[in-house]
């Protein structure tokens, strides 16, 4: 009896694995059909462009022109953001931030987002308050930076930088700031 049952045990665990190998063959074998049937499509098939291809064409190629002229973009949100690290450990780590929506003056309306971490410290020369001081406001009102412009300056890489402004000296051209108290 309980050779039997070895048998019958042993001829369902075969089954099972030839059913899943013979599942995973046909998923390779339609995959590669449709592969080949869409190569042998885009042969066969001419291109063909609509009425409006060609502008979007003309609309982009402007809009790469319009790049090398833009020299500042206009602050449409400020949204606070955690961003990973790009290197080695700091991928680990959640870095908190703010993210700068800028609207740059081109013919697609194209957009350009700059992320700026928060300074452990406020020392006059962090890249937030090189930020906050190109939009003509204080580090801690940088939600007042919406509608602002921004200079900005496009990197050989392709990314958009803040052209470099002097740091206000807040102490000196607004008053000490740091001992007046508002009111709510």
């Amino acid at each position: 009896m309980v050779s039997v049952e070895l048998v019958l045990l042993t001829l369902l665990v075969f089954f099972v694995m030839a059913a899943v190998v013979m599942l995973g063959v046909t998923a390779v074998a339609a995959w590669v059909t449709a592969r080949l049937a869409t190569n042998a499509l885009a042969l066969v098939r001419p291109v063909v462009l609509g009425p409006t291809d060609i502008r979007d064409v003309e609309l982009r190629v402007a809009g790469l022109r319009a790049l090398d002229h833009v020299d500042a973009g206009v602050v449409t949100a400020v949204v606070p953001e955690r961003r990973r690290g790009r290197r080695g450990l700091d991928r680990l780590s959640l870095t908190d931030g703010v993210r700068f929506d800028l609207a740059l003056a081109t013919p697609d309306d194209r957009t350009a987002r700059l992320w700026v971490p928060f300074p452990n410290q406020l020392t006059g020369d962090s890249r937030l308050e090189r930020v906050a001081a190109a939009c003509g406001v204080f580090p801690d009102e940088i939600s007042d930076a919406v509608g602002t412009e921004l200079p900005l300056v496009r990197g050989a890489d392709g990314r958009w930088r803040v052209a470099e402004t002097r740091p206000r000296d807040y102490h000196t051209e607004f008053g000490d700031r740091a001992t007046e108290t508002e009111w709510a």
